[in-house]
């Protein structure tokens, strides 16, 4: 994506309404300039939140940002929100899903620089084989830097690799989380609420807004973008009777075969 691609498609956005910015990848951090030139034009747009999406490495080696995301939540009076991408409670884990050495170390570095900042911690955990065992681990090694949004999030891959873990044991291993990581604290991505009955304010899509502007790969811009209607994922047609049904964006489509084979009821 070129850089002028990236300016002109946050300032599309700002005029077609959007107010909040999300700087995902890859990973943007090896790119810190851009990061600064684009979050700097977002603001005096009339941006008002910012989640940067990160595995933590550009944090951790580049003090010059680390130093313009502190400066830039106070001097603006904005939010600024670090998303780390969390694969396990240790480096062999961690490093083992994200293939790199010294992963898991140069992660924590940038979570502590973050925490000592103005800045928001979210984190994000894919779940998966190596994982789902660990998850009270992993959200014991994190909470002491008192995250906004500790999320859990199902694999979803064009096919299922023996990584992947199916909707109902990565549902129940999250809610094991209850008496763990504080409600509002918690959150899913992928899971639908009807595996969250009794925990429906964890579910992630809840808070995200209906419809996203994407600016992505070969410089493509869609508006209005929404995943149930673009089919990337799916709804049954019992899902009607749910009476979380309008706010629920459905499960991954790749989940489909499971969703009919577990026979998830609605809530009623």
């Amino acid at each position: 994506m070129s850089l002028n691609g990236l300016v002109s498609a946050v300032q599309s956005g700002y005029y077609r309404g959007c107010r909040g910015l999300v700087l995902s990848g890859g990973e943007p951090t090896l790119v810190p300039d851009a990061i600064m030139e684009i979050m700097t034009v977002a603001v005096k747009l009339g941006y008002r939140k910012f989640i940067i999406q990160t595995n933590g490495s550009g944090i951790s080696c580049n003090s010059i940002l680390c130093r313009f995301l502190t400066d830039f939540s106070a001097l603006n009076n904005v939010d600024v929100c670090v998303s780390f991408s969390v694969h396990g409670p240790n480096a062999e884990i961690h490093d083992s899903m994200c293939r790199t050495r010294e992963a898991f170390s140069k992660l924590l570095d940038a979570i502590k620089k973050i925490a000592s900042t103005r800045c928001v911690i979210y984190t994000n955990t894919v779940v998966s084989r190596l994982n789902i065992d660990c998850l009270e681990e992993i959200a014991g090694m994190i909470l002491p830097f008192s995250p906004k949004v500790l999320q859990f999030s199902i694999m979803h891959l064009p096919k299922p690799s023996e990584l992947s873990t199916g909707l109902v044991e990565t549902a129940l291993a999250i809610r094991q989380l209850k008496d763990v990581v504080p409600i509002d604290t918690l959150r899913t991505e992928g899971i639908p609420y009807c595996l969250m009955h009794g925990m429906e304010r964890c579910v992630g899509e809840s808070y995200w807004p209906e419809e996203l502007d994407l600016y992505n790969q070969n410089d493509s811009y869609k508006d209005n973008f929404k995943q149930l209607d673009s089919g990337m994922r799916w709804k049954s047609q019992a899902c009607i009777k749910c009476v979380m049904n309008e706010m629920c964006m459905g499960i991954w489509k790749e989940h489909i075969e499971q969703f009919l084979e577990e026979n998830i009821k609605p809530i009623f």
